[in-house]
C-alpha cells in the first residue's frame, strides 16, 4: 500500500516532466534567454525534487529510470533548437557517403568550385556554423554522421533521427553501466536518466558527449574489474568519440602500475591505430591538427578562469598584444602538468578512479577557453561515483551560458558567466569543506 501511496507523486511528478521536455526540445529558441533560463529552472527544480525523496521504492526509481529513456524517444523526432552543429555533422556525413573524406577540405572549398553533389548544397552551407575550418569529429562520430546520410541522403530530419537513435543506445549503455557499479545504482540511473542538461544537449540537440560517456564509464568499470583489454577497447571507442579522454591516460597509468598499465596502452594504442586508421595520411592529420590549434587559440565562449587571466594580461600588455593566442595554449599545458599531478599525488584519491577523473575533467574545463554546457556532461557522470555534488549544480548553472545567444546576438554576458561560476565555485568549495571534515583528507569516496 505504501508502494501505491507514490503513484499518483510520481505520475505527476512525471507528467511535469514530460511536458517541460517538449517545451524545450520543441518549442522554446535559444535566442529567448528569458523563457529557456525559466523553463530549463523549472525543470531542474522538479527534478531535484524527484532525485531527492527519501520514500520512493525500488519499483518507483525503476519506473524514473524508464521516463527518462521515455523522454528521451519524444525528442528523437525534434530538430535540435539549441545548437545548429548537426548541420556539419550531416555535411560531414554526406561527404563520407560520396567517398570524399571529411577531412580533405573545409566546406567553403565546395562551395568556392562549385562542387554541388546530393547532399552537399548552399543551402545546408549556408547553415553551417564554421565554413572555413576542416572537421575536427573523429571516427566514431563519423560513422554516426555517414550512416544518417547514406539512410536519409537529402533529408536533414530523417538524418538527425538517425544520429539520436545512436545516441540513445549510448545512453542506455550509460544507464546500465551506472545501474551495475554505482553504489546506489538505482539512485544514479534517476539522477542521470532525468537531468535537464543531459536530456537536451545530448538526445536534444545531438551532441556526441553522450557517446563518450558511455564508453568512459564502461572502461570505468572494466577497469575496476581488472579486464585490462575490454578497458582498452571502451577508451579507444571514448577517444574515437571525443579526444578528451587522452587526458586521462596519466591517471590510468598510476592506477595499473608499469606492468599492467603498460599492457593496457600496448591494447590501447593498437585499437586506436584501426579506429584511426582512415587518418593516418598526413595532410588529413594535419588539417584536424589544424583545427584544433585554431580551438585553443581562438575560439572563447563561456570560459572562467581564462577569461580572467585574459582581462589581467590585456590590462598590463603593451598595447596590440594578442594575450588569447598564448593564454590558451600555455593553460593546455598547465592542465596537462596538473592531471600529471593528481595522477602521482598518493595521498588522497587511490584506487578511486571516478574522483580522479572527477579531478582532471574539472581542471581541464574551469582552464578551457570554451565550455560549452554540453560538456558539463562528463563531470556530472564521473561525478555519481563520488561524494561530490559540485558538478549537479552545474549541470544547473551551465544553461546561464546561453546569455550569449539572447536576442538572437553573439556576444558573452559576464555578469551571467561569474554568476554560473560563482555557483559552480561555491559548491566545489563546500564539497571539498566537507570532504575534509568527514575524513580530514580531500579525499573522495563512493556514492552512498
Amino acid at each position: 500500500m505504501e508502494a501505491l501511496s507514490h503513484t499518483p507523486a510520481r505520475i505527476a511528478a512525471g507528467a511535469g516532466l514530460g511536458a517541460l521536455t517538449l517545451l524545450l526540445g520543441y518549442i522554446v529558441q535559444r535566442s529567448d534567454f528569458g523563457a529557456l533560463a525559466g523553463t530549463y529552472a523549472l525543470f531542474f527544480g522538479l527534478y531535484s525534487w524527484v532525485v531527492t525523496r527519501p520514500y520512493w521504492t525500488a519499483a518507483d526509481r525503476r519506473w524514473f529510470t524508464g521516463l527518462g529513456i521515455g523522454l528521451r524517444c519524444t525528442l528523437l523526432f525534434s530538430l535540435p533548437n539549441l545548437s545548429d552543429d548537426f548541420y556539419r555533422f550531416l555535411w560531414d556525413g554526406n561527404l563520407a557517403a560520396h567517398g570524399i573524406h571529411p577531412f580533405a577540405h573545409p566546406p567553403a572549398y565546395f562551395i568556392e568550385n562549385h562542387l554541388h553533389l546530393p547532399g552537399i548544397t548552399p543551402e545546408l552551407y549556408g547553415r553551417l556554423n564554421s565554413t572555413e575550418y576542416y572537421t575536427v569529429y573523429p571516427p566514431v562520430c563519423q560513422a554516426a554522421f555517414w550512416l544518417a546520410a547514406k539512410a536519409f541522403p537529402e533529408n536533414i530530419q530523417g538524418g538527425v533521427f538517425v544520429l539520436k537513435l545512436f545516441l540513445l543506445a549510448c545512453e542506455l549503455g550509460t544507464l546500465q553501466t551506472l545501474g551495475r557499479v554505482a553504489e546506489n545504482g538505482l539512485a544514479a540511473q534517476n539522477l542521470y536518466a532525468l537531468n535537464p542538461l543531459l536530456l537536451i544537449e545530448i538526445t536534444g540537440n545531438v551532441h556526441f558527449e553522450g557517446a563518450m560517456l558511455c564508453f568512459v564509464l564502461a572502461g570505468i568499470a572494466a577497469l575496476q574489474r581488472h579486464k585490462i583489454r575490454l578497458a582498452a577497447v571502451f577508451w579507444a571507442l571514448a577517444t574515437a568519440s571525443k579526444l578528451v579522454p587522452l587526458l586521462f591516460l596519466p591517471l590510468i597509468l598510476a592506477h595499473l602500475g608499469w606492468r599492467r598499465g603498460g599492457r593496457f596502452l600496448l591494447f590501447f594504442a593498437g585499437f586506436c591505430a584501426v579506429l584511426f586508421a582512415p587518418l593516418l595520411h598526413g595532410s588529413l592529420v594535419a588539417n584536424m591538427a589544424g583545427s584544433l590549434d585554431l580551438y585553443f587559440r581562438q575560439f572563447e565562449f563561456n570560459a572562467s578562469v581564462y577569461y580572467l587571466l585574459k582581462w589581467a594580461g590585456e590590462a598590463v600588455a603593451p598595447a596590440g598584444t594578442d594575450v588569447a593566442r598564448t593564454l590558451g595554449p600555455a593553460l593546455a599545458l598547465l592542465v596537462f602538468f596538473g592531471v600529471m599531478g593528481i595522477a602521482c599525488y598518493k595521498r588522497t584519491l587511490t584506487g578511486l578512479l571516478p574522483g580522479r577523473f572527477l579531478a582532471a575533467s574539472t581542471l581541464y574545463l574551469l582552464l578551457s577557453t570554451t565550455v560549452h554546457p554540453w560538456y558539463v556532461a562528463l563531470p556530472f557522470a564521473l561525478g555519481l561515483r563520488t561524494a561530490f555534488r559540485f558538478p549537479w549544480i552545474w549541470s544547473a548553472a551551465a544553461i546561464l551560458s546561453y546569455s550569449h545567444y539572447a536576442g538572437g546576438g553573439f556576444r558573452e554576458n559576464y555578469a551571467w558567466i561569474a554568476a554560473e561560476y560563482g555557483l559552480v565555485a561555491a559548491a566545489l568549495v563546500w564539497d571539498i569543506w566537507r570532504a575534509g571534515k568527514q575524513h580530514h583528507s580531500f579525499e573522495l569516496s563512493p556514492t552512498k
